[in-house]
């Protein structure tokens, strides 16, 4: 994982119990630091952190695979002790200020303040924040004290933190009121800017949204967030805050209008809200309380289908991403066996009757850094021999799919990373080919893909995607997976889909057809 992964992934396990805690020394500490720009602001109560707590529940819910888990573990016991002692130091709140310019520095995270108890120092909770940060390892991520609180961010952001000239925020006020007494919160203020903006600019809305107005958002909306206690008894609500009932009534009327129109719709709005969206909406209720709507989250939070598959969207990203690196690794560990052996791996070898007996895929492991693995295989065998099967369990991480929901095909030992396997391809026969047989190039030919996950194989076995090439989308594109990941011959990745013309797809699979695609 990397840092800022890592970083973010500890900063949500410390979502916690409730507790009630002293607002006025968090508050204080953002009122400090409030700008006119502030959009937004999240934090975390790190008096009630239980983080080993927050992964188990995290782990038993499947948000966080038993993988992933049990790597983090480790570093959450650490984290978990260095927190403690940051909070016996003084330390007492984390908590995330958003600006308007943080939303134009992609990958940047926000900066973060924490806050100190009444009556202790900073300079005490530091040190032990300092060893935090010094285990994760976040780059251009500094820390420093200043006005008995303790900055952290990159060296730009601190500099502009200290320069800021704070303004009063009464809005934040109320919502830190309303959202800051438990384990963990966000909320949106919205800066001087954007409420002007709404008012000025936001054309008459269609019914039945019809009183939902720009000058409402401006001057009646509080704020919108969410709070949530973690780990033992699930809880979490989203609320909008307003300052009166009228407006209250709009809103709600808004949202359960929109609940309903988006639940009728049958699919006319999936651009928009997926499928997953939509069946989580239908499982939540706003209610109006006082001068606020709130939605309470705890249905959806205990339906774990809808809630896992609400989550798999928002993952798809970072999935491909790993997918695409995990096919890089692979191509590079082929490219390295060309370099020793002077041709490609053949897709297996065999015994003297032509019989194949171990994919390439583990012909390939001392070029990835599996040596050990490599040896203990007796290579004269088949993949399924007494001996050769108990190995299938130590499948490399490389050749794992990162979806959750193909968890169990990984302990498996099954993978969905094969070769292209037919006439004109890259692997055919017994022989692997020589790069000067690639006459399409090697940035034109495709060495490696993903198949469909009801064509995944045995790592070892030596089975892979058995090219038609008057089909070529059988076996890796389907109504289910309209995309997948392949790799060139050269290491470069790129994306199949079902918009491809078959001339396109064939052009990529054979290695010296003419036809570039």
């Amino acid at each position: 994982m990397e840092s800022v992964t890592k970083f973010f992934a500890i900063f949500i396990l410390l979502l916690v119990n409730v507790s009630v805690v002293k607002a006025d020394s968090p508050l204080a500490t953002v009122e400090a630091l409030a700008t006119k720009d502030l959009l937004a602001i999240a934090y975390v109560d790190l008096n009630s952190v239980d983080a080993a707590a927050c992964l188990k529940w995290a782990e038993q819910h499947e948000i966080v695979p038993s993988d992933v888990a049990a790597e983090m573990s480790h570093m959450t016991g650490m984290v978990q002790g260095f927190i403690q002692q940051a909070t016996k130091a003084g330390a007492d709140h984390v908590i995330a200020l958003v600006e308007q310019e943080d939303l134009k520095a992609k990958g940047v995270p926000p900066l973060l303040v924490f806050s100190i108890a009444d009556g202790k120092e900073a300079e005490k909770a530091f040190k032990s924040l300092r060893r935090i940060l010094g285990l994760l390892q976040i780059p251009n991520f500094e820390l420093e004290v200043w006005n008995n609180c303790i900055l952290a961010g990159s060296d730009q952001q601190i500099a502009q933190a200290k320069a800021r000239s704070a303004v009063e925020r009464p809005n934040l006020v109320k919502a830190w009121e309303r959202f800051g007494g438990h384990g963990a919160g966000a909320m949106v203020i919205g800066s001087h800017d954007t409420r002007r903006v709404l008012k000025e600019l936001l054309p008459k809305l269609d019914s039945p949204f019809e009183n939902v107005t720009g000058k409402m958002i401006a001057e009646d909306l509080i704020s919108v967030g969410f709070s949530i206690d973690l780990p033992d008894d699930i809880g979490a609500r989203l609320i909008v805050q307003l300052t009166d009932d009228r407006s209250a009534k709009i809103v709600l009327d808004a949202v359960s209008n929109l609940k309903k129109m988006l639940i009728d719709a049958d699919g006319e709005y999936s651009v928009l809200v997926p499928p997953a969206g939509v069946a989580a909406i239908s499982t939540v209720e706003p209610v109006m309380v006082g001068n606020d709507v709130v939605i309470d989250l705890d249905p959806l939070l205990g339906d774990r289908v809808k809630l896992m598959a609400l989550l798999d969207p928002i993952q798809s990203g970072s999935r491909e991403t790993q997918r695409q690196n995990n096919m890089r690794q692979t191509v590079l560990a082929m490219l390295n066996y060309e370099s020793a052996n002077k041709t490609w791996p053949a897709y297996a070898n065999f015994d003297a009757d032509g019989k194949p007996l171990l994919s390439w895929r583990v012909h390939i492991l001392p070029f990835m850094l599996q040596n050990k693995l490599y040896k203990q295989f007796n290579l004269d065998e088949p993949w399924n021999s007494p001996h050769n099967i108990k190995l299938v369990e130590q499948m490399p991480e490389v050749y794992a799919d990162p979806s959750r929901v193909l968890a169990q095909l990984n302990k498996s030992g099954m993978t969905r990373i094969v070769v292209p396997f037919g006439p004109e391809t890259m692997f055919h026969g017994r022989e692997g080919v020589a790069f000067n047989m690639i006459t399409d190039g090697s940035s034109n030919t495709l060495a490696v893909a993903n198949v469909t996950p009801n064509q995944a194989v045995v790592w070892t076995q030596p089975t892979d995607w058995n090219v038609d090439l008057e089909n070529p989308k059988n076996g890796i594109l389907d109504d289910n997976n309209k995309e997948a990941v392949f790799a060139r011959a050269d290491g470069s990745t790129g994306m199949l889909n079902l918009e491809m013309s078959d001339a396109q797809i064939k052009a990529l699979l054979t290695k010296d057809g003419g036809d570039l695609p």
